[in-house]
This record gives C-alpha cells, structure tokens and sequence, in this order.
C-alpha cells in the first residue's frame, strides 16, 4: 500500500528524525533531559546530511 502525505518520502521522514534529535540535543544542552551515552546534536548532523543525500 503506498503512502500519501507529508511524510511519504524517506528524504521527509529523516528531515523529522534529525529535528527530533536536535530538539533532545537542546533539552539536554538546557538539562531538562541528562542522557550521557547518545551526542544527539552529532546523531541530528548526520540524518540531517543523509536527508540531503538521498
């Protein structure tokens, strides 16, 4: 079944996920979240980077 909408391509769907890691990346820069094992600004850099590849 084929997907319609907003987010039907897989150049959207990694668009979201980088902005889902950046927004973590300021509530943790902000201390609202602590997670010390996962650099989600570096993990929001490199879906945003993949987004643009494809």
């Amino acid at each position: 079944m084929a997907r319609n909408g907003m987010f039907s391509s897989n150049r959207s769907l990694l668009l979201l996920v980088a902005c889902i890691c950046f927004a973590i990346a300021v509530l943790t820069g902000t201390g609202i979240v602590t997670t010390d094992k996962i650099d989600w600004t570096d993990l929001g850099l490199f879906f945003g980077f993949l987004s643009f590849l494809i």
